[in-house]
Formats: structure tokens, sequence, C-alpha cells
């Protein structure tokens, strides 16, 4: 979904607002009326359980829509007349508690719930000038900003970095102008280039990760470019795998430009609204869930990364519900962040031990919202990463790439459609740790596991089948035209240059690939792969063979 500008943002905002306004002025006219019922004989003492929820849902939304004044006598009256909800027993008269109840009426109650409305006009302005992602690539390849003063390292950088699918811009030292940094994800520059105006312009950045090139040790030195905002230093970037790994791991780790999949239970409808605009337009998915009773569907469904619920949502307990969902073990592990106007912390920590993971009080800023939303869909996915995908290479786990492998070949045979599996397999790689060292079999490996994540599309599927061998699954992929691609990624990886032990060298990989939808199943389809691949290794490495088909 695109995100929308701020003041779009905002006028969605002011619309919400508009509507609280009016849903305000009715409810608190309901809530005089019931406390008039209740304190003639014609409405029921349980009705202050109903009065109290509504003065609790208010006291808690009033706030975000900017009614601070509002939010605040409302939770002076909530907390007036709680002792007598709690009270309320069912099927009791209850007598007590309306005495009690005429003791408060006598204290200015009903006068204080009427005065309610005079806070209903007025408001703080609406704002939505918290800080919004930078919009996603949406498939297209990284930007990374060059700026290096050695010409040859400087084409050596830019064929280097090529080979792994990432655009590479260069800019002058003489000039850092702020439209430079459109679209660029990295900054990549030479320590020496760091003086004056260009460390000025450097700390004024936001969020752009940044690698400085610097033979510098000194804790002096390195500590004065961590002040400047630098993210990484590599003292030799014409070691490109090296280089490439690195900017790898800066543009997948940052917390502020995910986008999150968040859902949210609450049967405000106004406020539900408000926290969907305010999180879609920080560049989340969300899914507003105002019916407690359809969260089982809805979570099968949208699978979020997160859930944010409220505590009390009329018949329906927050905390029950969370305990319920944990009920199925795959949402054992889903973050459960409770919402509400609760100030207890006793009570908190009640409603935490219940099955939540974190208590958020209302009323919650937007700015805060949208970051704890932000930074805990980062660490959810973080906890699924360190499940599904492998250590060294960030790609999927070789059960994990079999169950993908397994779905696109069910779809693949449902709708009708060609894709093809692969399996790579890195030539001479014992004769590489042998010489080199693990250490630089490794670099080979990851430098292999990035050129295949960058160059490939976001819907191909690339696991690490075990040790230097790779699965790779494209859907929805003629077989010949998997093999142009293949061939070509050999191609490029046979001329990425690794150094080890003081010298450099290259490396090659061999390939098997495999129609996947000619075969009986996705097991017969990557054992065909694999056969390929080790005709391959006997026909001379370095190459692609394809597999025969045995469709019956």
């Amino acid at each position: 979904m695109p995100q929308s500008s701020s003041s779009e943002v905002q006028k969605r905002l002011e619309i919400l607002r508009y509507r609280f306004q009016d849903k305000t002025i009715r409810e608190i006219d309901d809530l005089v009326a019931s406390v008039l019922g209740v304190s003639q004989g014609s409405e029921a003492i349980g009705k202050l359980v109903n009065i109290y929820q509504q003065l609790h849902r208010l006291a808690g939304s009033a706030g975000t829509f900017g009614f601070a004044r509002l939010g605040a006598q409302a939770r002076k009256l909530e907390m007036a007349i709680k002792p007598l909800a709690d009270q309320v027993t069912a099927d009791a008269d209850n007598e007590h508690v309306r005495l009690q109840f005429q003791q408060l009426l006598k204290r200015g109650f009903e006068s204080d719930l009427a005065g309610l409305g005079h806070f209903v006009e007025e408001a703080e302005p609406v704002s939505a000038k918290w800080h919004q992602p930078r919009p996603a690539r949406a498939g297209n390849p990284p930007v990374l900003l060059l700026m290096e003063p050695d010409p040859h390292l400087t084409r050596q950088i830019l064929r280097g970095l090529a080979l792994y699918g990432y655009q590479v811009r260069l800019l002058s030292a003489d000039e850092p102008r702020p439209d430079i940094l459109h679209g660029v994800d990295l900054i990549m520059i030479r320590d020496s280039l760091l003086q004056n105006k260009m460390a000025r312009w450097l700390t004024e950045l936001h969020g752009i990760p940044v690698i400085c090139f610097s033979n510098a040790y000194e804790f002096t030195t390195r500590y004065h470019l961590a002040s400047l905002g630098v993210d990484a230093c590599i003292d030799e970037p014409h070691d490109i795998p090296v280089l490439a790994d690195r900017v790898e791991q800066l543009l997948s780790e940052g917390p502020t430009t995910l986008t999150g999949r968040v859902m949210i239970v609450d049967d405000d409808r106004e406020l539900l609204e408000h926290y969907r605009v305010v999180l879609t337009s920080g560049g989340l998915q969300v899914q507003a869930l105002d019916d407690p009773a359809s969260l089982l569907a809805a979570l099968s469904e949208f699978r979020p990364d997160i859930l944010l619920m409220d505590v009390q949502m009329g018949p329906y307990d927050g905390p029950t519900l969370a305990r319920m969902l944990r009920f199925q073990s795959e949402w054992l592990s889903l973050p459960i962040i409770f919402l509400s106007s609760e100030e207890d912390q006793n009570r908190q920590f009640d409603v935490l031990a219940r099955g939540g993971d974190d208590f958020v009080t209302k009323p919650v800023a937007d700015e805060f919202l949208l970051r704890t939303a932000r930074i805990r869909c980062y660490r959810a996915r973080q906890l699924g990463k360190l499940v599904a995908l492998d250590g060294l290479t960030g790609l999927l786990k070789h059960a994990f790439a079999k169950t993908e492998l397994n779905r696109e070949y069910a779809r693949c045979i449902r709708n009708g459609h060609s894709s093809a599996v692969a399996m790579l397999d890195l030539d001479n790689f014992k004769q590489i740790n042998d010489t080199y060292g693990h250490q630089t079999g490794d670099m080979v490996i990851k430098a292999l596991s990035n050129l295949l994540r960058h160059r490939l599309r976001n819907t191909d599927i690339i696991g690490r089948y075990g040790g230097e061998e790779f699965v790779v699954v494209l859907p929805e992929c003629e077989l010949d035209k998997a093999v142009g691609v293949l061939e070509t990624l050999s191609q490029d990886f046979s001329r990425l240059a690794f150094t080890g032990d003081g010298s450099e060298f290259s490396v090659t990989f061999s390939a098997g690939v495999a129609a996947l939808n000619t075969y009986e199943s996705g097991e017969q389809a990557i054992e065909a792969a694999d056969r390929a691949l080790y005709q391959r290794k006997r026909a001379g490495r370095d190459g692609i063979t394809v597999a025969t088909a045995v469709l019956s």
C-alpha cells in the first residue's frame, strides 16, 4: 500500500476527531440519563458497571484525539465510580451499593458528568509530523552512494558491487547536497573526506546506514567516526565480497525501514480507525478488528507479526482472549501488546501474567505507538529468522526450504504454470578451505548467498541445503529461462575476486535444474535436480545441467 503524505494523514485524523466529538456528545447525554435512571430507581444498580466501562474507555481514548482535559476529567469520574462498580454482584439487590451511589451523587457526580460536555469543544491541533520511513524499493535494486577519492578503487568498487545487483552513484566531496540522498539506501565514504562541511552533513542524515573506509584503529579515531553516525568501518574496500556482505547486513537490520504486519483489536471503532491510519501511514500493514469473536479466523488469514489488543471490549476480556490464543502452539510466540487506560501497575502485571508481552497505557501518543509497533515487528521478525534462516547466509534452512518447495509444487500443479528448481554446489570447496582457511571459505559461501539474494526475484525461494550446497526455486519460470538466469549468475560469480592468504582467487559453481511441474512430487523434482548437479560435476564442473523430466 502506498504511504500517504503528512497532509493527507492529517486530514483523515481530523475527520476521525470530528466523528469522535459527535459520538462523545451523544455518549455523555446517555451517561447522564443512565445516572439519573439509577438514582431514581428506573435503572438497575448493575448499570453502574456500564457507566464505569464507558468512562474508562473515554478516559483512554480522549487524549488520542487531542482532548487531553476531557480525558483527565473522565479519569477522575471513572476512579470515583470504580469502587461501586467493583462491588456490584449479579443476582443481588446491592442495596449497600445504591446507598454509596446516593452519597456520590451528593458530592456532585451527576453535574460533573454533565460538565464533560464543556471539554468536548477543547482540542489540541491534530498533527502527523512523526517520522515516516523511506519508501520501499518495491523490488528495485538497492542504491548506494560512494565517495572515494581514489579513481582506481572507485572503478573496482563499481564493477564489483554491480555483480551483486547494487546501483552505485558517485558524489564529489566538494558539494554534499541534500537532494542527492533521494532514493539512497546506504552511503560509503572515505574517512579522509569527513572534514568540516562533510562531517556536519553526515550527522544530519536520518536513518541511512553509513560505511566508512578507514585504516585507523585508534580508539579516538573510531570513537569520532561513531559520533558522526558511521555504522561500520572497512579497512580493505577492494575486497568486494567482504564489502558486499557488510552492505547486506546493514540494509537488512534496521527497524525503522521495516514493513511489519500489525493486527489491532478494539471495540472502539473511532479509536481503532485512528490507530490504523497512524500505523498504515508509517509503512506498516494493518488489519483492524472490532469484533473479538472473529479473532481466530482473522489471525489465521492475516498472520501478523504482533497483536495490539484492548484489555476490556464489551463482554470480552483481552487477557482471556490472549490465554485462549496460547491454546494453539502456532500463537505461543505471537507478541501480544495490551492497550488500556489501566494505570494500576499490579493490575497491569496481572494482565501480562495471563498471556501478554507488554502493556501500553492509554492515551498513547501516535509517534510512540508507531515506534513501539515498528520495533516490536522488527524483533518478532528477527526471532523468526533465528528459527527459519541459516545463521551464516541468512537463507532458508534445509527444512524450511523444502517446505517452500513443496508449497510451490502444489501451487504450480493447481494453477497449471511452470516453475523450476535448481541445486547449486560450489566447485572445489574443500580445496578452498584447506588452502585459505574456513573463514575465507565462509566468506565464499556468504558471497554466493548475497549474489543469489540480490540477483533473483523477491518471489524466488533460496535456501542453504547444507555445507556449500544451495537450493533455488523459481516460481512461474520456464525451464529455458531458468537455465539462462543460472548461467548469468554462474558467469558473474566466477568474476568475483576473493582474497585469502595474501593472494586473489576466483570460484565457480555447478548446478542442476529441473522443471518442477513435470514431476510427481516436489521431492522427485529436487532429487532430479540433484542428479543433474552431479552429472555436471562429473562432466567438469562450472556449468548448468538440465534434468530429464519423468512425469507419469
